[in-house]
């Protein structure tokens, strides 16, 4: 059965609780500025992965939205702050501790998936803490109920997108149904991450937000995958740009040729700094 994932950030980037964790994601069904896109069918998204202070209700909004209709037989979520050098690797066995029950993973599949010569079957990278697959495990656990899951870490190379499409065609292989999950944040701007190209203030935050975030959104949306291989790591429009090019690629595979664009919003909106993120929730 392998090992279980103890859930290292609950307490910190999200209530620790299941009751707490029940009372946000309630308040987050709620909030109005949100869309909330019509009918059944979506079969993958991205969401970002701040705090749930900052980004949880997105990330809410978006996996509720995805998670419509007939359960898959599995969720494969994408994600990882990795660079093009990085390896791409998958969680091939184990549960995940969450706080509304376990998730356990899909063995058979992520063991398949990782037969793949650009895949390493990794358990370490997994266990450690970390913020961009976690924070999405408790919203899954709620909406999908207990379909399994599939871990990767996908780097920001040439394989990326062959990543997504091996995802949907490893599936279709072992008579499954999936759907997907990419996470990431947007533009990291200002002295902390080490990025004032355009100075400081109104102006730095008005690119940030209508320039360099929406040119990402603008290509999600559209499904240009090679995108987010390629000028996103030179904008850095997106931390996790690997999780979104495979997310896309995924969604082409699935037979999606467009997104929604669920919300857009930076950090600045709840805690005002020269230094901030952006975040977007699209569905496909």
């Amino acid at each position: 059965m392998g090992a279980r994932k103890r859930a290292a950030l609950r307490g910190q980037w999200y209530p620790e609780s299941r009751e707490a964790c029940l009372k946000e994601l309630e308040g987050y069904r709620k909030e109005g500025w949100l869309k909330r896109p019509d009918g059944e069918g979506y079969r993958a998204g991205i969401v970002p992965h701040a705090g749930w202070f900052f980004s949880g209700s997105i990330a809410c909004r978006v996996i509720e939205t995805v998670a419509r209709g007939e359960l898959p037989d599995l969720v494969v979520l994408f994600g990882h702050h990795l660079g093009p050098s990085d390896p791409t690797s998958v969680m091939t066995e184990g549960t995940l501790e969450t706080p509304f029950g376990d998730l356990k993973i899909h063995e058979a599949f992520s063991e398949a998936l990782g037969k793949n010569p650009f895949v390493r079957r990794e358990m370490g990278p997994f266990m450690a803490p970390e913020n961009t697959l976690e924070l999405q495990l408790p919203f899954i656990r709620y909406f999908f109920g207990e379909t399994p899951v599939c871990l990767m870490g996908v780097a920001p190379n040439k394989c990326a997108e062959t990543v997504g499409e091996s995802v949907v065609t490893t599936a279709c292989n072992l008579g499954l149904t999936v759907k997907v999950i990419g996470s990431t944040d947007l533009t990291h701007y200002g002295p902390n991450f080490d990025f004032t190209s355009q100075g400081k203030g109104k102006e730095a935050r008005a690119w940030v937000y209508d320039a360099n975030d929406q040119e990402a959104i603008d290509r999600m949306t559209g499904l240009d995958a090679a995108y987010f291989t390629g000028d996103a790591l030179t904008r850095r429009n997106a931390c996790c740009a690997g999780a979104v090019t495979a997310t896309l690629a995924a969604a082409r595979a699935l037979g999606i040729d467009r997104g929604l664009e669920v919300a857009h919003i930076t950090s600045f909106n709840k805690s005002p700094s020269d230094s901030f993120v952006g975040y977007t929730g699209v569905v496909f």
